[in-house]
């Protein structure tokens, strides 16, 4: 059994993960690298789309690398972004690992959120 101070260490990564997204250029830097994914795009092109400034964007991208979101790649004279999907099922597996412990809060078996995205990795309700 976790004692109290191991599950909080445990937390502290995720929390973080999740602090990270929850500024909204940053969501949106996610959002557009999911829709790259797996290739990713270079900053130039991340911040043709979102309109971000050089400077801050680069701001943006170091914090989502610093908590394990996304990874970059240097490509001659490119940088390439990419989201780390598993890390992103990660999170979300975190989020319903007790989905059905004490009620299903999710019904899997009914589709709930298949339709957003592919659960059946998650490690709750196998």
């Amino acid at each position: 059994m976790k004692t109290s101070s191991e599950s909080q260490q445990s937390t502290e990564p995720i929390a973080a993960a999740f602090a990270a997204l929850g500024q909204p250029s940053r969501l949106n830097i996610v959002r557009l690298l999911l829709s790259a994914h797996p290739q990713g795009l270079p900053a130039g092109e991340i911040q043709k789309e979102l309109g971000i400034a050089a400077p801050t964007l680069s701001h943006h991208l170091d914090k989502l690398r610093q908590v394990g979101l996304v990874t970059a790649e240097k490509d001659r004279q490119w940088i390439w972004y990419s989201v780390r999907a598993e890390e992103l099922k990660h999170l979300i597996g975190f989020l319903f690992e007790e989905c059905c412990t004490r009620n299903q809060v999710v019904d899997f078996e009914a589709g709930e959120l298949a339709e957003a995205c592919d659960l059946t990795n998650l490690p709750c309700c196998d």
